[in-house]
């Protein structure tokens, strides 16, 4: 897969993309940055691809031959936390002269895609190939789609979704991604696994092009902290506090409720309104996935979550369960008020889901931060 040439981006080009970044600093929204600058040139210039072909698409001779357009290569932006990358995306879809066009949190469109897949087989009905006719759905729907955090840890998960996107963009989808992963080091941990998913890699790759967010910065840190909304190390008196915070805002109301996912019920061992009281374990220590945190944070705008351990190795999937989590809430602006072991930076140091976490630890900064949305 080659990489972008960042030496043929164009400043100042017609989209509108490259203009809106450039407002953004002079409006002191964002500070000047080298490596987003490059990016937004990039997508800059995959804006105006994606233009070009919307008008030949319209075009008379176009409409006659119905000939499929030619295909343009999507962008895949991959760096560290932190360093704008869904910023520079959301910018990009909102400005971006295409109609039909969608920015879905990978999380969020993984469940969909699973859904309607089961929803046929419940249904009984006979399909060929259920993925190439769900590819030619989305394809229909969507000639542009935005994915923030594209991340595969699941096997099973991993083949379908890759055999997805291939089919998509095959059909002339343009697929823009945000990762802190590279493509290539997708499932980097399933050694067994390697062989196998090489050849999805493979595929899903040749569609993207490469551009790797190299900014010295995390634009995350630095905020000014609340101290209310993350409470270590755990002791009693912390505990007490949160509890306290908890009463306040629900008034002394607060009882047991649930949240429904599909047949299932989770259970939500208080809860008044839209803000909802859980253990650690609660969350991360029962089997629970991405669909369950979604729907909870769909119910509830605020969370508190007692207890939060140090991470260890053998953790991995409590681990992977509050990454999970917290990216959720994340996307959701959800609020988070928590009692820990210790600060985000040392609660996961070592250990199989560790480099994942150095993105759930600068969105943690962000979340406790005084500009983090206002509690209701």
């Amino acid at each position: 897969m080659s990489e972008l040439n960042l030496a043929e981006a164009i400043p100042g080009t017609s989209s509108g993309v490259f203009r809106a970044y450039q407002r953004l600093i002079a409006q002191g929204q964002i500070e000047a940055d080298p490596a987003q600058r490059r990016a937004a040139e990039a997508l800059d210039n995959l804006a105006q691809a994606l233009q070009t072909r919307h008008e030949s698409r319209d075009g008379l001779f176009s409409r006659l031959s119905r000939r499929r357009p030619a295909p343009i290569r999507g962008l895949y932006l991959v760096g560290e936390v932190g360093r704008g990358k869904t910023m520079l995306m959301d910018l990009f879809c909102r400005e971006v002269a295409v109609s039909k066009k969608r920015r879905i949190h990978f999380h969020v469109f993984m469940q969909e895609v699973l859904r309607a897949l089961h929803k046929g087989q419940t249904q009984g009905q006979r399909r060929e190939d259920p993925v190439r006719e769900l590819a030619q759905k989305v394809h229909e729907q969507n000639d542009l789609l935005c994915f923030d955090e594209f991340q595969i840890n699941d096997m099973s998960d991993a083949v379908l979704v890759l055999r997805l996107l291939d089919m998509i963009m095959e059909l002339g989808t343009v697929v823009v991604a945000t990762s802190n992963t590279a493509p290539a080091d997708l499932m980097k941990n399933q050694v067994q696994n390697r062989s196998t998913m090489r050849p999805y890699l493979e595929a899903f790759s040749a569609h993207m092009t490469v551009l790797t967010l190299q900014s010295a910065r995390d634009y995350r840190r630095g905020r000014e902290l609340d101290s209310e909304r993350w409470l270590a190390p755990l002791s009693e008196e912390n505990s007490a506090h949160l509890r306290q915070r908890f009463e306040v805002l629900t008034e002394g109301k607060a009882e047991p409720g649930f949240v429904m996912i599909g047949s299932r019920r989770v259970v939500v061992p208080s809860c008044s309104r839209n803000i909802a009281w859980f253990s650690f374990e609660d969350l991360c220590g029962a089997a629970l996935g991405p669909a369950d945190y979604l729907a909870i944070a769909a119910r509830f705008s605020t969370l508190f979550v007692d207890d939060i351990p140090a991470l260890v190795p053998d953790q991995f999937d409590k681990a992977r369960r509050f990454i999970n989590l917290i990216d959720v809430m994340y996307e959701n602006h959800t609020i988070l008020f928590a009692t820990a072991a210790s600060q985000p930076e040392t609660l996961y140091q070592s250990g199989e889901n560790a480099k994942a976490f150095e993105r759930t630890v600068s969105r943690l900064e962000e979340m406790r931060s005084s500009g983090w949305r206002e509690t209701e």
